[in-house]
């Protein structure tokens, strides 16, 4: 008898509360959870990638006895390939899946619900790891976590690496049955979203304009992020009555923006930009809102991403506008060597409306100046019992208490040294190029001039390719090529010393001497390229050096090289024409170059329509001698069509945009834009929307002199005794 109550015993909790279900395939799974009872374990079994799963859970737990879903041993269940998600059903808990070398089949990888009609409540996702997980090009949008329905949670997840369009994590409160749906967000790792150059870069987004009127009740609470710079609106509030507590964010490029809703509240969170430029805080728009014991420390963002930015309003505001500000509790905050703070931000003929009965009060300012806000209008804000102090203790939140267990903390390979390859034989330098690792350094020295090229140089990898003397590029194709070098996807180059001849005895044309690979370059890329000599690109859609579209630079640096004789541009990233906000280099610096008798512009860098999302691109020219460039009937010998931040300075314009502008400018009011201290003689103008825009300049007659004179690197065949005027005798 005692030992049949023993065994009843045993077996009471199973009978009770549930079975262990063993499954090893996606099909078992789904089956699995379809058939199971409220406390069923469900425990994956497998060591071996699901790969191209497209997987549809549905069950019912209910509050005491949710049905788990599970791993052998909590080890990861890697998901690969093209795959997804689909939670529906209730009181789902879902553990230890780690999505990896793959993309989302269509516009979500995890979603919230199975179909319109099956919408997930009272489930959860614990310990995920969305690794890189992107669609090919950039521009194909696509949503890692979508939660629908109510009361569902993400928890102790590690977001990493997404590149492409569209948010990292979405709330959709498009209709009642997912409105005031009380989501958690907490203990998560979102890190690395990159700089996309557009609209779309958010790291998560709660509601759309369209339904911002009703409340989410979404609680985003103790998230760590890191490096999250897709663009200006890290988290996007657009809904009402959420709560932004005690989350860390590290060197993130952008803000949390309350952008539609009302009664929302951020409190007690932790931003740190370690003094990176572009890092910011908090922008508000809308009413009702409480902004409470935060601390914002080290921010370089100023405008938009000011460490606190309210916004102007607008007047009767269409709901995809900007309501005007009201009703809004500031106090406790604590900011320290940061930025100055905006009130009114964006004030412009449209944003007209001042924010009113805004509270600021019982704030700290640690090491800060005593101009320490600028606001652009009279009145609005009641300051009461700010203080200035220079003591603070500083506050360390360290990124692994967040996150997945999962998680692999990446760390350098210190082994892994970057190498020097000498390279003699020119004909093999695509088999260098591939074999050698990321980082590492071709030396070329050859004992020939020319370096024939049948099809372009394909560059996947950070690599450096330096001439000990100057060697040139032609092409023996009877093809045309795009290009002598192209940057493809994982690709950034470093390159000195090289001639590219563009049109080469009765051989093919070449359309750049730099390019990108026209299919799109899904991850951002890095191009330095001096000493360097570009010359005969006979065609008008040809350039020196080229940004295709679906591509973008974070970093281009040309410095002390030589372009001439060129039908096209001589550097030309503007290859998104859409006037979407979308731009191909975030920041270029160009210096010591010459760029003379060029039918095109000199430099075009585009960045069109009106979207305020973004910063860049920042654009810096020095020293620079512009000669017979784009005389063309209503040309421009230098176009900078959108750059938020443009510093033009000593440089020499001669004889150039004749035919209409030696700079055209389209910009807004709040760009910072300095064209200054050079010269223009027998130039076209300089076409600004802003005149304040163009500081101190002359237009003298340069000294006149030979190429010879110039101490640049030019083809043999270049008439050195041609003059020019240069920028270096003024």
């Amino acid at each position: 008898m005692k030992n049949i109550i023993c065994s009843l015993l045993f077996i009471l909790p199973v009978l009770l509360w549930g079975k262990e279900i063993a499954v090893t395939t996606p099909q078992e799974l789904e089956k699995a959870v379809k058939n199971a009872a409220p406390g069923d374990k469900i425990i994956i079994d497998n060591t071996s990638p699901w790969k191209d799963v497209k997987l549809k859970v549905s069950g019912k737990g209910n509050k005491e006895h949710p049905i788990l879903i599970t791993t052998a041993d909590n080890q990861a269940l890697f998901i690969e390939g093209i795959s997804s998600l689909s939670i529906g059903g209730e009181y789902l808990h879902i553990r230890n899946f780690y999505f990896r070398r793959g993309q989302a089949p269509d516009k979500y990888l995890i979603r919230f619900r199975t179909s319109q009609d099956n919408l997930a409540n009272h489930c959860t996702i614990e310990n995920f790891v969305i690794d890189h997980y992107n669609k090919p090009h950039r521009f194909d949008n696509d949503n890692w976590v979508v939660l629908y329905g109510k009361h569902n949670t993400v928890t102790k997840c590690t977001f990493d690496g997404k590149i492409n369009s569209g948010p990292m994590l979405i709330v959709e409160i498009e209709d009642e049955k997912s409105q005031q749906n009380f989501h958690t967000i907490r203990h998560n790792h979102f890190k690395n979203r990159y700089r996309l150059g557009s609209n779309g870069g958010e790291t998560m987004r709660f509601g759309v304009s369209r339904y911002s009127i009703y409340d989410s009740n979404t609680q985003l609470i103790d998230n760590y992020f890191e490096h999250c710079s897709g663009e200006t609106e890290i988290v996007s509030i657009k809904s009402g009555s959420n709560y932004i507590a005690r989350n860390v964010f590290w060197e993130c490029e952008g803000s949390i923006v309350l952008r539609h809703g009302d009664h929302n509240v951020v409190d007690g969170n932790l931003f740190d930009g370690n003094f990176k430029k572009e890092t910011g805080g908090i922008r508000i728009v809308n009413s009702g809102h409480t902004i409470k014991n935060n601390t914002l420390k080290n921010l370089r963002g100023k405008g938009f991403r000011a460490p606190l930015a309210i916004m102007n309003g607008v007047p009767n505001s269409l709901i995809n506008r900007y309501m005007p500000v009201k009703d809004v509790e500031i106090f406790d905050n604590t900011f320290v060597d940061s930025e100055i703070l905006v009130f009114g931000a964006g004030n412009d003929n449209e944003r007209s409306v001042a924010p009113q009965n805004i509270t600021f009060r019982d704030n700290s300012f640690v090491h800060y100046p005593k101009e320490w806000y600028i606001n652009t209008n009279d009145g609005g804000i009641i300051f009461q019992n700010n203080k200035f102090t220079d003591q603070y203790t500083n506050k360390a939140m360290p990124s692994d208490r967040f996150g997945s267990s999962l998680a692999v903390r990446k760390q350098v390979d210190g082994s892994i040294k970057p190498v020097k390859h000498l390279v003699t034989d020119a004909a093999h330098l695509q088999q260098y190029l591939d074999d050698a690792h990321a980082n590492d350094t071709l030396l070329l020295q050859l004992n020939h001039t020319h370096i024939s090229l049948k099809e372009p140089l394909k560059i996947n990898k950070p690599i450096a390719l330096i001439a000990t003397q100057p060697y040139t590029f032609v092409s023996n194709s009877f093809k045309s090529m795009p290009a002598f070098i192209l940057i493809t996807n994982g690709g950034s180059l470093h390159i000195a010393n090289f001639h590219f001849l563009g049109t080469f005895e009765s051989y093919g044309n070449v359309g750049a001497g730099i390019s990108t690979d026209k299919a799109g370059v899904l991850q951002s890329y890095q191009l330095t390229v001096k000493n360097c000599t570009f010359t005969d690109f006979n065609e008008s859609s040809f350039a020196g050096i080229k940004a295709e579209k679906s591509s973008f630079a974070d970093s281009l640096i040309v410095k002390n090289c030589f372009f001439y004789n060129i039908s096209g541009t001589g550097i030309a990233f503007n290859a998104e024409k859409e006037d979407k906000g979308i731009y191909n280099v975030e920041n270029a610096l160009i210096q010591d170059c010459i760029f003379s008798n060029i039918l095109g512009s000199a430099i075009d860098i585009y960045r069109g329509g009106n979207d305020e999302s973004t910063t860049g691109p920042f654009v810096e020219i020095y020293h620079c001698t512009f000669n017979e460039v784009d005389n063309k009937e209503q040309g421009a010998a230098i176009r900078l069509i959108g750059p938020q931040f443009i510093r033009f300075a000593y440089n020499n314009i001669y004889q150039s945009g004749q035919g209409g502008r030696s700079i055209e400018c389209r910009e807004f009011r709040y760009h910072d834009i300095k064209i200054e201290n050079s010269n223009f003689y027998e130039t076209g103008k300089i076409d600004t929307f802003y005149p304040h825009n163009i500081g101190k300049n002359t237009a003298l007659l340069p000294a006149l002199i030979p190429y010879s004179k110039l101490n640049k690197k030019l083809p043999q065949s270049f008439n050195k005794n041609k003059t020019i005027g240069s920028h270096e005798l003024l």
